[in-house]
């Protein structure tokens, strides 16, 4: 959408260049073109690392969230173990 708009722009103004504007002025508008440009390939780059970024940390994310179950079911086990345990050591003494 916005290389769109700025070819609109771009087009334009060279439509309108040489009815009304100098030589000079077309330069200055070139030049701003460009400069749009590389602020426009800039902002690309930003958000293709930002989007790297944001799937690096879904990667790290889901892999903490298998993790987190296996510690869980790990953690379940062991509360199974030590509520036998105590059953066990409760009958123990009562005989």
């Amino acid at each position: 959408m916005k290389r769109y708009l700025l070819w609109a722009i771009l087009a334009v103004f060279l439509a309108a260049g040489p009815m009304g504007c100098g030589k000079k002025e077309i330069e200055e508008l070139n030049a701003k073109v460009s400069q749009m440009d590389k602020q426009l390939a800039d902002a690309n780059t930003r958000l293709a690392d930002k989007e790297k970024e944001a799937t690096d940390l879904r990667a790290e994310l889901a892999r903490q969230g298998a993790e987190k179950s296996k510690l869980q079911a790990e953690r379940d086990k062991l509360k199974q173990e030590l509520t036998a345990l105590k059953k066990k050591k409760t009958t123990v003494k009562r005989r």
